[in-house]
């Protein structure tokens, strides 16, 4: 067995382990969120306040993010790398600043941070814009989420 092999069936193994914990992460943050749903509904009249949307946000985004992770480690298996393991790694940080903007009390937030993740969001939109214009020049073709209809 050459070492390129020995390496390839080490990394299929590890990223099985990170799928198989990915499952449970994500099943963990599903949970959480259709628990805190099921909690602001049954208090109707405390579901309108703010801070109950952004635990509802939170804890979406978390799931997301976590799907989306766990679509980048299958990408990395099947041995779909390049652009379209960029464009998922750009989705999952865009995602994370979006939370991180949700979660913010902007009553005590420091200017520093909110420029700071100006910055951040802006980079990486200009960054999934130049990777969709190098798709569109390329002829590349979008693959679908996982679960989507073809």
């Amino acid at each position: 067995m050459r070492l390129d092999d020995l390496y390839r069936h080490f990394e299929r193994a590890v990223a099985f382990v990170l799928m198989a914990g990915m499952v449970v992460v994500i099943g963990l943050a599903v949970w959480s969120f259709v628990r805190a749903t099921l909690m602001a509904a049954a208090d109707p009249a405390g579901a309108l306040d703010y801070a109950v949307f952004q635990t509802l946000f939170d804890r979406l985004l978390a799931a997301i993010i976590a799907l989306e992770l766990a679509h980048s480690v299958q990408l990395m298996v099947s041995g779909r790398r390049g652009l379209t393991q960029l464009r998922a790694v750009l989705a999952i940080g865009v995602l994370a600043v979006v939370r991180k903007l949700i979660l913010i009390d902007l009553e005590s937030a420091e200017p520093l941070l909110l420029l700071g993740l100006s910055a951040a969001i802006v980079t990486l939109a200009g960054a999934l814009a130049l990777l969709s214009w190098a798709e569109s020049r390329a002829g590349v073709r979008h693959m679908p989420s996982p679960g989507a209809e073809d």
